[in-house]
């Protein structure tokens, strides 16, 4: 795949992701997380399905099978969290907290994969991580709100700050085991065995906790935002597979974490939903540090 093929990839991953995630939290909001998960992996794995089973065979040791393994409890994992955060907390908040998925994401790359940083992208990394700072409080009096917090006379995070952290970290993770497998095995396998192995758990857990004909009406009046939000989101993570099959985890990383911009602005036009002065400071630090990373690479 050449240089611009990968670009083009990548920018596809970004818009898919914005979009997906305007479309999965009015899932959430309707039917709640675990339907909503349940629908996105079952209709992932419907559609890869078929280019799944041409790669197989190339499934040959029980190392393939644990990495694969471990991808769809982390899926899991951070399906439900993610979702949660988007039930409790701001469209616009919550998107660009998961640009902390990006620093951690590199160490990983630096760390397994021995990628190189130099001096300019390491400070732009920073750059993200001071704008989520700003992005997760209220207001500017940080010291304050620490203070109120540590006490127990305030909340110190915005509704869905602490889960949409947790799910940056767990997906971090997950980004990285699907370079390593989409490199060793298929992009196609990277994501299909996960998201199965993922709904196979979320399949079982409705069976022990019921609720099943709770979940089958809420979906008949939700076929069209399930149909389109789940698509889009399997869109992106086939963009982003391939494009990390070929190329630095670290790079790849940075130019779909440009995503937030598209879902802070659907967030504000549709959803209508109030940003602070103090957060719009932190969105601008943070997007401004993964275009610089974009533009320096």
């Amino acid at each position: 795949m050449s240089n611009q093929y990968i670009i083009l990839f990548a920018l596809g991953a970004m818009v898919c992701w914005g979009v997906a995630d305007f479309f999965v939290q009015r899932m959430t909001k309707r039917m709640g997380n675990f339907a909503s998960l349940t629908w996105i992996n079952f209709i992932g794995s419907l559609v890869l399905l078929p280019l799944a089973i041409k790669d197989f065979h190339l499934i040959t040791s029980g190392q393939n099978w644990l990495t694969l393994g471990i991808m769809g409890i982390l899926d899991f994992a951070f399906g439900l969290t993610l979702l949660k955060a988007f039930e409790k907390g701001k469209l616009s908040v919550v998107e660009v907290l998961m640009t902390m998925e990006l620093p951690l994401t590199v160490i990983l790359g630096l760390a397994i994969f021995k990628e190189q940083l130099n001096v300019l992208q390491l400070l732009l990394i920073l750059m993200i991580i001071c704008g989520v700072i700003f992005i997760s409080h209220k207001k500017r009096d940080f010291w304050n709100k620490l203070w109120q917090s540590l006490t127990g006379k305030n909340h110190w995070f915005e509704k869905g700050a602490g889960l949409a952290l947790t799910a940056a970290i767990i997906s971090a993770f997950y980004n990285f085991f699907i370079a390593f497998n989409s490199r060793s095995l298929s992009p196609i396998l990277a994501l299909w065995l996960p998201w199965t192995i993922s709904l196979f758990f979320l399949i079982v857990y409705m069976a022990l906790k019921g609720g099943r004909a709770e979940f089958f009406a809420e979906s008949k009046k939700n076929l069209k935002l399930i149909f389109i939000g789940s698509v889009i989101d399997v869109a992106s993570w086939l963009f982003y597979a391939n494009v990390v099959a070929q190329k630095e985890l670290s790079l790849t990383t940075a130019i779909t974490e440009s995503y937030p911009l598209i879902g802070m602005f659907l967030g504000f036009k549709f959803n209508k939903e109030k940003i602070a002065f103090w957060q719009i400071i932190g969105a601008c630090l943070a997007l401004a540090g993964v275009i610089g990373i974009i533009f320096i690479n």
